[in-house]
């Protein structure tokens, strides 16, 4: 309890000596902080919620290129009198750029960029083989004009590739693959997945990961063929060790809010600009047949403090 009120006496002890500081040196202070400690502190006094809110300010949270990534967009945007209210735009929405093969907004708690691969800008091997792969549009759930749907294939390889530079410097960011599986979908259940993201043209560690949430193990003695999904009745096993030479440091698909799975591929730090990061997944080992997968691409936001 003593230590409870420390902390409110020296929050009060700080708010007041800011507000004894002329307003555009307080913006300087505050500039120095991160957006959600900026909107904290405008709720302190009226002198505050001015430099607070001042273009200056949120100018620093917003990325230096963001001018010409707006003009990029295909997205209507309205006008906004101040860049706070961009900011909190452009942290709650995305838009679509490069023709609608990609959507860009920003991290809420950081400012920090963030970039979404729509499927069509991703490379599906045979991805434009009608009997393999198909491209549909889910108005009602996903952001892109279209998604791609896995008809029938054996060799899964699907992979994208984007700039460091064009990413916030000097940052640490996640790249997840992002899906659906359709109610008659099999090959995803009993089979894992490798992903990866690395430099391009750099072989990288594969990582085993599942794109179903429950998994089971078949012993690969009870398939007929490896390129027919397994009989209805043969025993499955529920996964407990899903790969038993792989049991380490599995990966597993999360619920997104939007009703949409997401897969962690990986990490990367935005260290050299230079770097084209390539993110993977794929199963090119099995020959399992997989049907029924619907991707609507691949997410990259910072990583999770």
């Amino acid at each position: 309890m003593e230590k409870q009120k420390d902390e409110q006496v020296s929050e009060m002890s700080t708010c007041t000596c800011l507000w004894m500081l002329p307003e555009v040196c307080i913006a300087d202070i505050l500039a120095l902080t991160s957006p959600p400690n900026v909107c904290s502190l405008s709720l302190v006094s009226k002198s505050l919620k001015s430099a607070a809110d001042s273009d200056s300010v949120w100018a620093k949270f917003l990325p230096s290129d963001y001018r010409s990534i707006i003009a990029s967009s295909s997205t209507p945007i309205p006008e906004f009198p101040s860049l706070k209210q961009l900011f909190v735009y452009l942290s709650h929405n995305h838009i679509l750029i490069d023709e609608g093969r990609k959507s860009f907004s920003l991290d809420k708690w950081t400012g920090k960029k963030c970039y979404f691969l729509s499927a069509r800008d991703l490379n599906i091997t045979w991805g434009d083989t009608p009997e393999y792969w198909g491209w549909t549009s889910l108005p009602e759930s996903s952001r892109f004009p279209e998604v791609a749907r896995l008809e029938v294939i054996r060799w899964l390889e699907i992979w994208g590739t984007i700039t460091a530079g064009i990413l916030s410097p000097l940052t640490s960011y996640t790249a997840f693959f992002v899906y659906k599986l359709e109610e008659d979908s099999y090959g995803f259940d009993t089979r894992y997945m490798e992903v990866s993201v690395g430099i391009s043209g750099v072989e990288s560690e594969m990582r085993v990961a599942y794109l179903h949430q429950e998994p089971l193990y078949v012993p690969e003695y009870l398939y007929e063929s490896p390129y027919t999904p397994p009989s209805p009745y043969q025993p499955y096993v529920r996964l407990e060790t899903p790969c038993p030479d792989e049991s380490d440091n599995l990966t597993f698909p999360e619920l997104r809010d939007d009703g949409w799975f997401e897969l962690e591929l990986g990490e990367y730090y935005t260290g050299n600009e230079d770097d084209c990061i390539e993110l993977r997944m794929q199963d090119v080992k099995t020959g399992c047949t997989k049907r029924g997968l619907i991707v609507e691409g691949i997410e990259i936001r910072p990583s999770s403090m």
